[in-house]
């Protein structure tokens, strides 16, 4: 089952430092306005724009990861689009190890019990999916820029 696009964005909004209330004004909204369209309520919705402002303004792909999943599409980010301090693939490669170590554990932890997965563990299982499949862009994006640094200056 592909990641959920609606939760995808609550997440995105509220895992922001600060929540929505931090980030709705960097995106030019109402921090009430925008919680009612992440939260689906009533008859609010996110629309596609502020879906991209979002994404832009947290450095957080997991509304576009999860759009892709939804259409079985994958991106691959360009170099110069992630913000990766310096081109350190070492710092790189042990968070998304760190970060996919983590949804292997709550992913053995959700099927422990009785071996189904709840809605609330399902969401959980989709933030840390996010969170790897960040941490793994970060990587490449590393690999990248230290690729090109060593080519020949043309």
């Amino acid at each position: 089952m592909a990641m959920d696009v609606k939760v995808a964005a609550f997440n995105v909004a509220h895992d922001f430092e600060g929540g929505v209330v931090a980030l709705a004004p960097q995106i030019g909204k109402n921090h009430n306005t925008l919680n009612a369209e992440v939260a689906g309520i009533g008859s609010a919705k996110l629309g596609l724009f502020d879906a991209v402002k979002m994404t832009l303004r947290a450095k957080d792909f997991r509304i576009l990861d999860a759009f892709n999943a939804v259409c079985g599409r994958m991106s691959i980010p360009l170099p110069d689009m992630l913000d990766v301090e310096g081109d350190d693939c070492m710092r790189a490669l042990a968070e998304s190890s760190r970060e996919y170590s983590e949804l292997v554990s709550l992913t053995c932890s959700s099927l422990a019990d009785d071996g189904a997965v709840s809605d609330n563990e399902l969401q959980k299982l989709q933030t840390e999916a996010g969170q790897a499949i960040k941490a793994i862009n970060a990587l490449m994006a590393a690999a990248t820029k230290r690729n090109q640094l060593g080519k020949p200056a043309a």
